[in-house]
């Protein structure tokens, strides 16, 4: 079965845009130095929420998820969407299920940060890899902010990178109370 992973970038302190909900703090950093193309492969489906899917469409006139089917949790109609992009309302639960009914890659919570939290606190979340940039915000959006309920992890690995990036990567234990369905 695929698995569900995060798989995001945030400063050092825990921040995953600034203030302003800019992302330009990682713009000296080029993903594939990170292993992105390889990640990228083992991933079948991506899913967003609908701010996170507007932000990326605003950033330019490329969709940077051709060739994945994308599912933007969003009860609106979405306008000039590229091909293989659908949207899914009822939350994450419905959105994980017909990311898994695609493919039988991974599936990647591309964000925001609500998608993520929700994803976590639904207990889908099979990976998560986060890449610790040496930034510091002091401001802005949080990785996570405020889950429903308190969650181990197990230690899956680190690596580090010679500009001081580290990735770690860590497994949610699953917890029976969560149950299946979703939120």
């Amino acid at each position: 079965m695929s698995r569900v992973r995060l798989y995001v970038a945030t400063s050092l302190d825990g921040f995953i845009a600034d203030r302003e909900g800019s992302v330009d703090w990682l713009d000296q950093h080029n993903p594939r130095d990170y292993g992105f193309d390889d990640f990228f492969a083992e991933v079948g489906a991506v899913i967003m929420g609908r701010r996170t899917y507007e932000f990326v469409r605003a950033i330019g006139d490329h969709w940077p998820y051709s060739g994945k089917r994308a599912f933007v949790m969003s009860s609106r109609t979405l306008v000039g969407v590229p091909d293989g992009v659908l949207p899914k309302a009822g939350g994450i639960g419905p959105a994980i299920e017909a990311a898994r009914a695609a493919t039988r890659k991974d599936i990647w919570i591309v964000g925001g940060a609500v998608a993520m939290q929700s994803a976590l606190d639904a207990g889908h979340v099979d990976l998560i890899e986060t890449f610790l940039v040496p930034v510091l915000l002091g401001r802005g959006l949080p990785l996570i902010a405020d889950l429903a309920h308190r969650q181990t992890l197990s230690f899956e690995g680190i690596e580090t990178f010679q500009d001081g990036v580290v990735k770690l990567s860590y497994a949610p234990q699953k917890s029976p109370r969560l149950g299946a369905s979703g939120a």
